[in-house]
């Protein structure tokens, strides 16, 4: 009996990806990732599949390095190649801006500066910090991850932050805190959504963790 494999649309074959040094140009990646636009977010089943596009907004450039970002020597190896970054950057899902791949088309009006994290609830203090003191008052490190999407298809990418335990010991959650919620960006007047009209998500999304 003969078998026959068809590659679905979905699958990343092993000739898009590219060595490490694309993306090892250490402690520069963060400037980079500001003009990305936070990258990925909630999966989508209706996305278009993978194409090599042109380099209208991303053109490889990733800035001046960043002082003092150190390499978690624990997280420096997923198995694989890291995703070449026109690939990284250009397939991704986010519910608020469309339900296909190519978000970075949909997100053009979305801004990036000012931006800001608040922190309440069930904390002795309650803050809201914007980029610039998440940068400066933790640590930053640079990691490699292998992130595989639940629709079966994977990226090796650069990541660069800080460990979140740093920021809430910094916020001091109380005895009676259980959980921290996450809630997303949400704005009707930028956003396209919510994209998933059929679903019962609540938006602004939000999500818990224990």
């Amino acid at each position: 009996m003969s078998f026959i494999h068809i590659r679905p649309n979905w699958q990343l074959p092993e000739t898009l990806a590219t060595s490490e040094t694309a993306y090892f140009n250490r402690r520069r990646f963060l400037k980079n990732l500001a003009g990305v636009g936070f990258g990925i977010a909630a999966t989508s089943c209706y996305g278009r599949p993978l194409t090599a596009q042109g380099s209208e907004t991303f053109d490889g450039t990733l800035g001046d390095p960043l002082p003092n970002v150190r390499t978690n020597p624990a997280f420096t190896d997923a198995g694989r190649p890291v995703t070449e970054q026109r690939f990284a950057s250009r397939y991704n899902n986010f519910y608020e801006f469309g339900l296909t791949k190519n978000i970075w088309e949909n997100a053009q009006n979305l801004p990036t500066e000012p931006w800001k994290l608040e922190i309440a609830g069930l904390v002795k203090n309650p803050k809201t910090y914007d980029l610039n003191d998440l940068y400066t008052k933790f640590p930053l490190e640079e990691r490699i991850y292998r992130f595989r999407c639940v629709e079966a298809w994977a990226m090796v990418v650069p990541w660069l932050g800080f460990p979140m335990r740093k920021l809430l010991e910094d916020v001091e959650p109380t005895s009676a805190a259980k959980f921290v919620r996450f809630e997303s960006f949400y704005d009707e007047a930028i956003t396209e959504g919510p994209a998933v009209s059929f679903s019962n998500l609540p938006w602004p999304y939000h999500e818990g963790l224990r």
